[in-house]
């Protein structure tokens, strides 16, 4: 299928200073946007609390209600005005339930539901029973306690004294583990890995049958080994969460899948990191552009990556749209897919210099962008129907993506016809002009 008949050339660069114009304002609004508003950073960059909890498969359950329930249980437990951010995403959006059972990520700003004197009180308790252990708790985020006692001792009796001082203080379940353990539940499931990899046929009863034996194989060997490490995470967060549930969901609520806690300071390095990554992405593409073509192409192709990635992070600040981890991996996704575009027309715009020595440049550019929009707007049309289907009929986290990438398809399609080819196009008159400003200088100099 062709959009546009062959031999039909448009004037693409006789408009150009109107779409520099354009871009201009666009980036500018951005970057404003950015300074004066930000990002409206969601859990992954704000930190807070992440909880998967399932229902039955039937069970007919609104996101609205599972946000005004945790929306009512964060408000009560802590005792604020405001529950801060509050999430609520459907995985089986689109899909159906998925098994017997329907599963919603529940996000939240609160971390913790131990007050850090209930924490000193437990540091207290757990140094009298262990004498001489060293005992710190985590500064932020999860209720976690790292226990380094004095010398090694047996694992269980140790795990018995440290659940006795929990269960007294009003803390029933909690999860304690020696470094011994962990180290054992590594190696188990690396060789279950190995075994699954080896044999792909191999039924989910089987696997379950060879993990139940390595717990038991596990907790045998616990019973001789000694430790002198040991972390403790109270869940206090998702057992009063769970009893929540069950109050109002009754037989409907299964369980809580799991909980997870991110502090505001681990939350803080995952943006910066992220912001890293879209850097090192940048230059790495940068690095390939500067030897794949001559100096006069790659300053337009980085200015237009850098155009799409910027259009893009701006309309998230400028909507207050959460700027989550799947938001960072839009933005890789469309810096390559930008760049494919942009190196495609630029090869065209060599070929066509090639085929047609002394043309006029202005013409070879728009010959070569009429005789590749073709394939430019069915490829983009293509991939932009696949990212609308699922940001509209797709759930959760992808949702975010599918978004970013509908703006980034766009922009990427633009910016390679009317922001990197009229750019090559401006440096290579400023080439020319200084190759005729040589020579007459040296004319003048042998004259």
């Amino acid at each position: 299928m062709e959009f546009i008949k062959p031999g039909l050339t448009l004037n693409f660069i006789g408009r150009r200073q109107v779409f520099f114009g354009l871009s201009a304002t666009i980036i500018l609004t951005s970057l404003i946007s950015l300074a004066v508003l930000g990002f409206n950073r969601g859990i992954d960059f704000k930190g807070g609390t992440k909880i998967v909890v399932a229902f039955k498969g039937d069970a007919k359950i609104e996101r609205s209600d599972l946000r005004s329930l945790l929306n009512d249980f964060v408000v009560k437990e802590t005792g604020a005005d405001d529950a801060g951010q509050i999430e609520v995403q459907d995985f089986s959006a689109g899909s159906g339930a998925v098994g017997n059972q329907k599963n919603f990520l529940l996000l939240t700003e609160l971390t913790s539901l131990v007050s850090n004197e209930k924490k000193t009180e437990l540091i207290g308790k757990l140094k009298a029973v262990l004498k001489g252990a060293q005992i710190d708790v985590a500064k932020e985020g999860e209720d976690r306690f790292f226990v380094v006692l004095k010398d090694k001792a047996s694992i269980n009796e140790t795990y018995a004294t440290i659940g006795e001082v929990f269960k007294k203080a009003g803390y029933p379940k909690f999860k304690v583990a020696s470094d011994v353990q962990r180290q054992i539940e590594v190696n188990n499931f690396r060789s279950e890995q190995m075994l699954a990899a080896e044999e792909k046929d191999i039924s989910e009863e089987v696997l379950k049958q060879r993990r139940d034996n390595a717990a038991a194989q596990m907790a045998k060997d616990l019973q001789s080994r000694k430790d002198d490490r040991y972390s403790i995470a109270i869940e206090e967060f998702k057992t009063k969460l769970e009893t929540v549930m069950k109050s109002k969901y009754n037989e409907a609520f299964i369980r809580v899948e799991s909980s997870t806690s991110v502090s505001p300071s681990v939350a803080g390095d995952m943006l910066n990191q992220g912001l890293v990554a879209i850097i090192y992405a940048l230059l790495g593409i940068i690095i390939y552009i500067t030897m794949r073509f001559d100096v006069r192409y790659a300053p337009g192709a980085i200015i237009a990556l850098t155009h799409d990635v910027l259009v893009v992070v701006g309309c998230f600040s400028i909507a207050q749209i959460k700027f989550t981890m799947p938001i960072i991996a839009a933005v890789l996704t469309i810096a390559g897919y930008s760049i494919n575009d942009t190196i495609v027309v630029f090869d065209r715009i060599r070929e066509t210099i090639e085929k047609y020595p002394g043309a006029p440049m202005t013409a070879i550019i728009n010959h070569a962008i009429s005789n590749t929009l073709s394939r430019t707007i069915l490829t983009s049309v293509t991939t932009l129907l696949a990212v609308l289907s699922i940001f509209l009929l797709g759930g959760g986290l992808i949702r975010d993506f599918a978004f970013a990438m509908c703006i980034g398809v766009v922009v990427g399609t633009y910016s390679s016809i009317f922001v990197a080819s009229p750019l090559f196009l401006t440096l290579h008159q400023i080439f020319e002009r200084r190759k005729i400003d040589g020579g007459r200088h040296s004319s003048a100099a042998i004259a």
